[in-house]
């Protein structure tokens, strides 16, 4: 199953729209997941076929005063992912003893980094040209029954970073 994942889009429609399209009508993606800020930017994308997930960034007044749920967990092919936007306030000791991947913004800075079988993917932003010195960019997760990919894009649709992970019952590993 292959998920796009956003963050950080601030409302910058033309991005978000930009990098959805792509990812829907070349990549044929089964599932969008925002991870914050700002959460109703995927209300104006309309009809996309596609699950979509989110999650409220620390610009949202929801986020702050607790009305929409801080984290999300999602299976999927038994895979448990966790969306999250801010790693250092949303994330528990719980939450990586139970989940395989967090998926998590806030840094506008993309990451794709492994640690104790964990798998921590930060898409980036998609706020504007430049952003705290980066570009904007976004990514897509294909899971399959013995391997994950995590792979970020820039708005060119060039990979920017990418990662092949052996799925295991200890958690995921390095090919």
């Amino acid at each position: 199953m292959k998920i796009g994942i956003v963050s950080d889009s601030h409302r910058n429609r033309e991005l978000l729209h930009k990098a959805v399209d792509w990812m829907v009508n070349r990549q044929k993606i089964s599932a969008l997941y925002h991870l914050g800020d700002d959460y109703d930017d995927v209300n104006e994308l309309g009809d996309l076929f596609v699950e979509i997930a989110q999650v409220p960034g620390t610009y949202d007044e929801r986020y702050r005063n607790g009305t929409l749920p801080k984290k999300l967990s999602e299976t999927v092919l038994g895979v448990t992912l966790l969306l999250v936007h801010q790693i250092d306030k949303d994330l528990n000791d719980d939450d990586l003893m139970t989940t395989d991947i967090i998926l998590h913004g806030h840094t506008h800075k993309e990451e794709i980094r492994l640690e104790d079988g964990k798998l921590f993917f930060n898409p980036g932003h998609l706020k504007g040209p430049m952003e705290k010195k980066s570009p904007p960019t976004f990514g897509i997760l294909t899971i399959g029954d013995t391997e994950v990919t995590a792979t970020i894009y820039n708005m060119d649709f060039k990979v920017v970073q990418t990662a092949d992970l052996l799925r295991s019952e200890s958690g995921l590993y390095k090919e």
